[in-house]
């Protein structure tokens, strides 16, 4: 079966999931849309772009790593060692105690 699809324009949901079906013929052209045309990110209304996962739900490798970032690049001293619960706690303590902008 063949489907033509305009790959000059962005693709509807539709043309996208049936071209994904067959990745040894299109995988170049969907690439290839999807950097002319990326997607957009859907805006909310508060104003933030990017949802935010809250701590409690981060691992405890990726709480270390950015507790560790946050006192090599901003110079904290901030605990490092704890359970997944106190390091968490450690990284909102930390967002609290920031100027917001």
């Amino acid at each position: 079966m063949s489907k033509q699809i305009d790959w000059t324009k962005p693709l509807s949901d539709a043309e996208r999931a049936w071209a994904e079906q067959f990745p040894g013929v299109h995988a170049g052209l969907l690439e290839a849309n999807a950097a002319q045309f990326p997607p957009e990110a859907e805006e909310t209304l508060d104003g933030s772009d990017a949802e935010e996962v809250p701590y409690t739900e981060w691992s405890k490798a990726e709480l270390t790593t950015e507790i560790k970032r946050r006192n090599a690049e901003e110079g904290q001293s901030l605990k490092t060692t704890g359970t997944q619960a106190e390091l968490a706690k450690v990284l909102e303590d930390d967002d609290e105690a920031r100027p917001r902008a």
